[in-house]
């Protein structure tokens, strides 16, 4: 995970770390993803983006993408079921048998490299960083000497 001060080249960093591995980049924001509860969604899925991860992959047309999940700290303190979706997600464990609930369709995701950006580190719940290394990225550049 990279975190940092918005406008510090986080996305950049993910896009050259794709070119660099010669697969392909997805972005997928999180900062503004709905968290109000529909009348149709069962609640065990209320709060969660209905599909977005397999969508990206689609959209991204490879199995093997480095897949950002942007602005990550606006969704670590919504719903459960955000949170639990999430360490499906990013748990090398799990997420060989990820299960879209809301789409019903089951999906390998051992092979994607997911990126998680974050503005601040607070908001992301201990149980989500546990599984993300984190390199911080200074608000100013350091001066050279």
């Amino acid at each position: 995970m990279s975190g940092g001060p918005a406008w510090r080249g986080k996305t950049s960093l993910g896009k050259s770390i794709a070119r660099a591995l010669g697969r392909k980049f997805m972005r997928v924001s999180l900062g503004g993803v709905p968290t109000r509860p529909r009348s149709r969604t069962p609640s065990h899925l209320r709060g969660v983006a209905a599909g977005r991860i397999v969508q990206g992959m689609k959209k991204a047309g490879s199995n093997n993408p480095v897949f950002m999940l942007d602005e990550i700290d606006n969704w670590g303190t919504t719903s459960a079921g955000i949170r639990s979706a999430l360490l499906e997600v990013l748990d090398p464990e799990q997420n060989h048998a990820f299960s879209d609930h809301y789409l019903e369709v089951p999906f390998d995701l051992s092979k994607v490299m997911f990126i998680a950006t974050a503005n601040i580190l607070d908001p992301v719940p201990p149980a989500l960083r546990d599984r993300l290394e984190v390199l911080e990225i200074p608000a100013t550049p350091a001066k050279r000497s």
